[in-house]
């Protein structure tokens, strides 16, 4: 039998899209029970029954919204969106008929507790459509960036420093604490205090609104980024009370400038999470931009903690921001430049961040 003849190689059979759904490493698996366990915790704090009435509920409703997303798998396939929402209708549903068969209610009980049942149907669907599509944000946004280093690192003749940030931008993980967050304080406020669960929801979907629309975007702008920071900022001075207060000063000529995505919000992040977060009174961030010549300058000051024992952290150490330079070096070369200072009167730090001036904008 010569090479011809040989019988082609067996595919592996294809998996049933329902047996797709179970389809999980044991760390994504931890990592749900550990999120439905916080989420559970913050609901058990106003619920009088035994704790693991929550958890098992959380747990429940949680899984089933993860399985159902996990099958329909809308990651890469067209109308992603519209998956994911009816993966998530789906998932609660599911969620709601477990919670009954596992927890044996009667009918009658069932039938007499229907706005509850309703209520904790919806609350799974927005919960789990809301985190559903953090992800794929996050996605997306992560392969469109890793996407626009490689072809600026090849033009620049930068490929190494490009394979280094795009490995390393699509090895980050996830960072899903302040999303959870926000929604257990949403939880939370939905019981103690209506009008600012209300108030701190409409942040949550003005920052949702601000990602969304880059979904389909290669590239975004400086007036999107500071939507995008300014709504997460909303939604922080919310968390954080009279610990947190900002100011925006840029002007509307500039806002249509071409800016690289995430890199406004990286620096709000660390002026929040290294600034102020660890001083007890908080303090002050101020996001202002400015042409320079033939650059764009934007800067984040905060008015926080500052520099650790007052040093200034050398290039491509401390506060996460070595990827930020890479990027940067990948996209622009030289003609890009990040810095971080003291600020005025040696309290708190500025980050300044210049990239050439696009003359076609």
């Amino acid at each position: 039998m010569n090479a011809r003849t040989l019988p082609p190689a067996s595919a592996p059979a294809a998996r049933h899209p329902l047996l797709a759904g179970f389809r999980a490493s044991w760390v994504t698996v931890l990592l749900i029970a550990a999120i439905n366990t916080g989420i559970a915790a913050v609901l058990w704090i106003d619920d009088p029954r035994p704790f693991w009435q929550p958890f098992v509920t959380v747990q429940l409703y949680g899984y089933a919204i993860a399985y159902c997303v996990n099958a329909a798998s809308p990651w890469d396939r067209s109308h992603a969106i519209a998956r994911i929402v009816v993966a998530v209708a789906i998932g609660a549903v599911i969620g709601v008929l477990l919670v009954i068969v596992v927890k044996g209610y009667e009918p009658d009980y069932v039938l007499a507790h229907a706005a509850n049942f309703g209520w904790n149907l919806f609350s799974a669907w927005f919960n789990g459509l809301t985190i559903s599509l953090m992800f794929y944000v996050n996605i997306r946004e992560r392969r469109a960036e890793a996407a626009l280093l490689e072809a600026n690192a090849a033009r620049h003749l930068l490929s190494r420093q490009a394979a280094e940030a795009e490995l390393k931008l699509m090895q980050a993980q996830v960072e899903p604490h302040f999303l959870f967050n926000t929604l257990a304080s949403v939880q939370y406020l939905t019981e103690t205090d209506p009008p600012r669960a209300n108030e701190l929801l409409g942040h949550l979907i003005a920052y949702l609104r601000a990602a969304l629309p880059q979904l389909r975007a290669a590239s975004t702008t400086l007036g999107k980024e500071l939507q995008l920071a300014a709504a997460y900022l909303n939604i922080l001075a919310m968390r954080m009370g009279p610990r947190l207060a900002f100011t925006l000063d840029v002007d509307d000529a500039l806002r249509a400038h071409p800016f690289p995505p995430n890199m406004l919000i990286s620096l709000v992040e660390n002026a929040v999470q290294h600034g102020l977060e660890p001083a007890v009174d908080g303090g002050h961030v101020t996001l202002s931009a400015a042409r320079a010549g033939d650059a764009l300058v934007v800067t984040v000051a905060d008015t926080g903690r500052g520099f650790r024992d007052g040093v200034v952290p050398q290039p491509g150490h401390g506060f996460g921001l070595a990827n930020l330079r890479e990027r940067l070096a990948a996209m622009y070369g030289e003609a890009a430049t990040f810095t971080l200072e003291h600020g005025a009167g040696g309290k708190g730090t500025v980050a300044r961040l210049s990239i050439p001036w696009d003359r076609g904008a």
